[in-house]
């Protein structure tokens, strides 16, 4: 085809951003007598990160030390609360937005707190606190952002999108790297949030795509930390807690065995049998003879 290529971009997980509006970039140095910030609810998405400094950072009822590099994601309803350590030289990047451009956001800032109720909000494939892994990347666009945010028209507006479109990237990219302390966390509760909705679900099929959307990250992401949490995959971990229900039945139940593949969504009792020998060994058979 005279060395052309055509490539179709792949169907994502959950549909994303497109046209955020940028409403406050603040390259922030603390004075030393101001130790203590509390917002008690947003009225717009806010992204704190420490450039420098040390301290403690409350948000979504967990506390977390603050240290150079660390972002915390705050949403429209949510509130946060932090103090920083006396004598410790502080520096932070914020930055204030709305999800999608509407005709509130215009509005100046400081939002009022009762603007959430029409706000949109970012997905929960962001974490809501993150240690950024390559920092440079992230305060690049922060520093593109300021000084798009000093400028007016059509270019700098479009500046403005481009550019916190790619912070995001910058932040789902982080993700992948080296995950610190916070971003472990975030993974832990994703994984635990899986096996919660696979449990939901014995009785029936989930697909991975649909079980990473209920859990707000991505089916990549979440394959991965799965395995790395179990030391399992998703689709083996599944089934054999079926088969765990299964066998209790088999020994507890008067169920037929029939009515039990049924139950937790096997094909036939064929197909059970033979999963089942798989991953215990044995029959259904065996089992219900004990």
């Amino acid at each position: 085809m005279n060395g052309q290529r055509f490539i179709s971009t792949p169907v994502p997980a959950a549909p994303q951003p497109c046209s955020p509006w940028l409403r406050l970039a603040h390259d922030f140095p603390v004075e030393d007598s101001v130790r203590l910030f509390a917002q008690p609810c947003l009225g717009d998405h806010a992204l704190h990160y420490f450039r420098e400094g040390s301290g403690s950072y409350e948000l979504r009822g967990e506390t977390v030390p603050i240290r150079p590099g660390m972002l915390f994601f705050v949403r429209p309803g949510e509130g946060y609360r932090f103090t920083l350590d006396p004598g410790v030289r502080v520096r932070m990047y914020n930055l204030h937005f709305d999800l999608r451009e509407n005709e509130r956001s215009y509005r100046p800032f400081p939002v009022p707190p009762e603007a959430c109720r029409n706000q949109e909000k970012y997905p929960e494939t962001l974490p809501p606190y993150q240690q950024l892994a390559n920092r440079p990347a992230y305060e690049q666009c922060f520093l593109r952002l300021l000084d798009a945010a000093s400028r007016i028209g059509v270019e700098a507006e479009l500046e403005r999108k481009s550019e916190l479109l790619k912070l995001f990237a910058v932040l789902h990219r982080n993700l992948s790297l080296s995950p610190g302390r916070a971003t472990g966390e975030f993974h832990r509760r994703a994984v635990e949030a899986a096996i919660a909705e696979l449990s939901k679900h014995l009785s029936g099929n989930l697909r991975i795509s649909e079980l990473a959307s209920r859990v707000g990250v991505s089916r990549a992401l979440l394959c991965r930390i799965f395995r790395e949490a179990t030391g399992e995959s998703i689709q083996r971990y599944f089934v054999e807690r079926k088969l765990q229900a299964a066998k209790s039945d088999l020994l507890y139940s008067r169920l037929e065995i029939k009515e039990i593949a049924a139950k937790y969504g096997f094909a036939d009792v064929p197909h059970f049998t033979r999963r089942f020998r798989q991953i215990t060994g044995t029959t259904p058979g065996q089992i219900r003879k004990k």
